[in-house]
């Protein structure tokens, strides 16, 4: 094996190392990953933690971190190997700040901090959480609104999230308001509603979309409840429609050149198949046309197609073109079009070139005439 060989192979097994660790890292884990908690005066609560994917011999060094973690004792302080333990979650009879309170459950790779040898990858540090909802005084709502795409015709389905997060019962008056270029189009209104002191409804509100334009749209969820609690989503409303986003504006004359064109789909399901079509035009003459790759778009996507001709017989200036995309999805066949300016220029190199020579020729007349000049006072000496 020579030099060479040895050191791919080096390479070889220090990558096949390092997917290994990544591997192994990947299945690590501390379960159950997360607990809610909503408040309680005096919460007594043991859970069960079991941490996962280690090594035997590894040694897991288990702690807790958080604004409440005073209130959390663990029945271990290390792990050999992985295992399991428990924490006991003893809460007090009151807490002064609402909201959400995150403890952080963790098991750690213990290291002895006098060694100076140090190994290669990266430490463990996995953590379960514990999030402890603390109410706000009175009468306190949190929303959150959902939407999603769909194509002309198709019905959006809006969720409507309400959690009461105050120490009272809430009277509330849910509704939606769909907006357009900040023009109210439609409301959609919910039964009116009481919500206990924590307690968390979903709600769901169905929109008709049959008369509605493609396009883009704003859903704002308004809950009133003595106060506005306000959540906003966006949707779009497809058709099965490609537009030209771009285009290559300006070619270099000579032999064979490229013409890229930047697509995008309005339409929300995939496009089987979308090339373009394009026709170069003098006044209404067709000079001359050519087709793009073709290409297959997702849901919303914009993509490059790309196209050659040969520029050779064109003079510089603007000519017209007329850029045709043929498309279909589901079956229907449709064709956008768009005329636009493209520009002919002449080769940076061509200009180069003559510019070089005008300078070699400039160069050449100059010492001309200083070796007549020389040889003309010369000759008057003599």
């Amino acid at each position: 094996m020579n030099k060479k060989e040895g050191f791919f192979l080096r390479i070889f097994f220090m990558f096949v190392i390092l997917i290994v660790l990544v591997d192994m890292s990947s299945a690590l884990g501390i379960r159950p990953g997360k607990i809610e908690f909503n408040f309680q005066p005096g919460l007594e609560q043991t859970i069960t933690y079991h941490v996962f994917g280690t090594e035997p011999e590894t040694e897991l060094e288990l702690y807790v971190e958080g604004d409440l973690a005073e209130y959390v004792k663990l029945d271990k302080e290390t792990l050999l190997g992985g295992g399991g333990f428990t924490a006991e979650l003893k809460l007090p009879t009151s807490i002064e700040k609402p909201g959400k309170h995150r403890i952080l459950i963790g098991a750690k790779e213990k290291f002895d901090e006098e060694a100076l040898e140090t190994t290669i990858g990266t430490s463990i540090d996995i953590r379960g959480v514990i999030d402890v909802h603390i109410p706000y005084p009175g009468k306190y709502l949190e929303i959150t609104l959902s939407s999603h795409d769909v194509n002309i015709g198709e019905p959006v389905q809006f969720g409507l999230n309400i959690i009461s997060k105050g120490t009272e019962d809430v009277d509330m008056r849910p509704k939606i308001e769909i907006t357009s270029e900040e023009k109210t189009i439609e409301t959609l209104y919910f039964t009116d509603r009481v919500l206990k002191s924590q307690e968390e409804i979903k709600l769901k509100k169905v929109l008709n979309t049959t008369n509605y334009n493609p396009g883009n749209y704003n859903a704002t969820a308004i809950v009133d409840y003595g106060k506005l609690a306000i959540a906003e989503t966006k949707f779009r409303i497809g058709e099965l429609v490609i537009n030209i986003v771009n285009y290559t504006r300006q070619i270099t004359i000579g032999g064979l050149q490229k013409f890229n064109i930047e697509i995008e789909s309005s339409w929300n399901d995939n496009i089987d198949g979308a090339y373009a079509e394009v026709f170069i035009l003098n006044g209404s003459n067709n000079l001359l046309s050519f087709k793009t790759s073709s290409t297959g778009l997702t849901p919303w996507e914009k993509k490059n197609i790309t196209g050659f001709f040969d520029t050779t017989n064109f003079e510089k200036g603007f000519y017209d073109a007329n850029i045709t995309i043929n498309y279909y999805g589901k079956n229907v066949g449709k064709v956008s079009s768009k005329l636009v300016k493209i520009e002919f220029v002449k080769s940076p190199r061509k200009l180069l070139v003559w510019f070089i020579i005008g300078v070699i020729a400039l160069l050449l007349g100059a010492g001309v005439f200083l070796i007549k000049k020389y040889f003309l006072k010369k000759y008057k000496k003599k």
